[in-house]
């Protein structure tokens, strides 16, 4: 471990404030970043390996800064975050790495870190990222109007940079302004072919209807431009949806808006927080990440969190990704700001609340030690229903039951009836592990194949810092060895039971020996733990986000799931129809 020295730097109150740093990385890697900070720290700190971490201890100041990078010895965890956190106690951390596998991405941004991406989004926004660290927890807007890449270059350019560095950021200039003037040309020629096409034929057609009766054919709104700066823009009155957006595309000719961009958001806040002034840097666009998240009902980390994930993502490739994504994503949007608490579909009352606060009932339970049974359903559960009584009954007396999969939005939409979110097991676990861990929960896992569970639990725990109280497999005599295992859950004091036999065996196995399991929490995962032991891949994200992941199940396993999916989905979707005839309307 080394130190170097940099400036002693003058604070707000105008006294001097030694700001320090420390890196975790190999030194030939991270040393463009160490004289990066070092301009503006008074104090960099680099530890190459684990030996180095775990022999350093926290010095009598505090680090402002901590830097987690790809090159270091462990593998970019939580678990990892968690032990900088307790022996360095940073106010602010930053992680890097070239890539990072889509579940563990989804964990480390839920860890309060101030960026996560690659080290060419954070050299790009390296100025505004810095001096947010130094300015952290005062009202300062970060200075839109600074050129960050071009002061970022100066600053290199001082520094003693190797001619492999500077080849290396002169390549990412050029390759950036290349990829601006594509991505500038393309917008440009969809807002040209939507106005001919589309803007100008139903902008006749309002005219002719709207001027004669006195109306107006557009209405404004002022929202947050690029910079967080107010514009105004015009959408079509009386029209829902995608069409009232037309009059957007003729943003694009102006460059106020961007094709893709962060979501478009409300002038309400004039003097926004730091980090959404961060955000507000990124120009606004008619299609965003968060509106695909949430027109498909999986926005589960907020809004601030898919707007961070964007920026980090974002480059033209991404981006003209995130436009075909938004196509079928249109298929599932909704227009309702206002929802029904209960969705009820076959007889059967569905809680419509989202993943957040569906958490946030289930701490509320544990805190209490009030046991509850939670299941989840999907198209595949509710056709198992329909020819099954015991299981129809199961469920009605089930505490709660919250809606699984694309299947059942597409439901609500069809009884008009929509769902607030799509909340299934394997997106709630990170959510219920880091609950548990910060209340200090145990977990139990209860099902799949032999040393599916153990491999299961090994990576929660790793990942998450969740006590795992212990596991079991499902392959077992459920006629005599059932007392044993409850025997065994109950000697292990866990709070929280995730039994994973698949429906409707789970369902049954739980409500039937309800009064004998002692945690408080019971809940059936089905194949949960075929994803986290990595003994089945689940579907990409984007795949989910446009609600297609079911073909990538197929093709995964064409033998089990061919019929599960094939005859099963419009099976599901007639038995809503059925339903809603039967019904007179659509949620009763």
């Amino acid at each position: 471990m080394y130190h170097t020295a940099g400036i002693v730097l003058e604070n707000r109150s105008g006294s001097a404030e030694r700001a320090k740093a420390i890196i975790f990385g190999r030194k030939e890697q991270v040393g463009d970043i160490c004289k990066l900070i070092e301009n503006s720290y008074s104090q960099v700190t680099l530890a190459e390996t684990s030996r180095e971490l775990e022999k350093s201890g926290p010095d009598k100041e505090q680090f402002r800064l901590a830097v987690m990078t790809d090159s270091f010895s462990e593998k970019l965890s939580i678990g990892l975050l968690n032990r900088v956190r307790q022996k360095f106690d940073p106010e602010n951390m930053i992680c890097l790495s070239g890539e990072i596998e889509e579940d563990n991405e989804i964990t480390l941004r839920s860890a309060g870190l101030i960026f996560l991406g690659s080290y060419g989004t954070f050299f790009a926004h390296a100025d505004n990222i810095i001096k947010h660290t130094l300015n952290n927890g005062g009202n300062n807007a970060m200075k839109p109007e600074i050129e960050t890449a071009r002061n970022l270059e100066k600053r290199l350019k001082r520094a003693r940079g190797s001619g492999r560095s500077r080849r290396k950021r002169l390549s990412f200039l050029i390759t950036s302004s290349i990829a601006e003037t594509a991505a500038r040309s393309i917008e440009l020629l969809t807002a040209l072919a939507v106005t001919i096409t589309l803007f100008i034929p139903v902008l006749l057609i309002r005219l002719l209807i709207r001027i004669p009766c006195g109306q107006p054919v557009f209405s404004r709104r002022t929202v947050c431009g690029m910079a967080g700066q107010p514009i105004t823009i015009r959408t079509f009155s009386d029209l829902k949806g995608r069409m009232a957006d037309l009059p957007l595309f003729l943003e694009l000719f102006t460059g106020r808006l961007a094709l893709a961009g962060t979501a478009i958001r409300e002038w309400d806040a004039p003097d926004p927080n730091a980090e959404q002034a961060y955000i507000s840097m990124v120009k606004p666009g008619i299609i965003s990440l968060w509106d695909i998240r949430r027109t498909s009902k999986i926005a589960h980390e907020g809004r601030e969190a898919i707007e961070w994930e964007y920026i980090f993502s974002k480059r033209p490739a991404y981006d003209l990704l995130l436009l075909l994504r938004a196509l079928p994503a249109m298929l599932y949007s909704e227009t309702t700001s206002t929802y029904d608490p209960v969705f009820r579909l076959l007889g059967l009352d569905i809680d419509n609340i989202t993943m957040a606060e569906a958490v946030s009932l289930i701490q509320t339970d544990l805190r209490d030690n009030r046991q509850q049974a939670i299941y989840f359903v999907n198209p595949d559960c509710l056709n198992k229903m329909a020819g099954d009584r015991e299981y129809c009954e199961v469920l009605k007396d089930g505490d709660s039951i919250f809606p699984d999969g694309i299947g059942l939005t597409i439901a609500g939409k069809l009884l008009q009836s929509p769902l607030k979110e799509n909340i299934n097991g394997t997106d709630m676990l990170p959510y219920l592990c880091r609950m548990a861990a910060a209340e200090r929960h145990s977990i139990y896992l209860l099902g799949g194949k032999p040393g599916i569970a153990d491999k299961a639990a090994s990576k929660i725990n790793r990942e998450f810092g969740v006590t795992i109280a212990g596991t079991a497999d499902g392959y077992f005599n459920h006629e005599t060895e059932t007392g044993r295992i409850i025997d065994d859950i109950n000697r292990s004091g866990a709070s929280i039971l995730l039994v994973a036999f698949g429906a409707p065996l789970q369902e049954k196995w739980i409500h039937r020996h309800r009064n004998r399991l002692q945690p408080a929490l019971l809940m059936g995962v089905g194949g949960l733990f075929d994803f986290y032991s990595g003994n089945v891949r689940r579907a990409p994200r984007w795949m989910r986000e446009i609600g297609i992941e079911w073909i990538y199940r197929i093709m995964q396993e064409p033998g089990r799931m061919w019929r599960r999916y094939v005859i099963g989905n419009p099976l599901f979707l007639y038995r809503v129809m059925k339903w809603k005839l039967l019904t007179g309307s659509g949620n009763h």
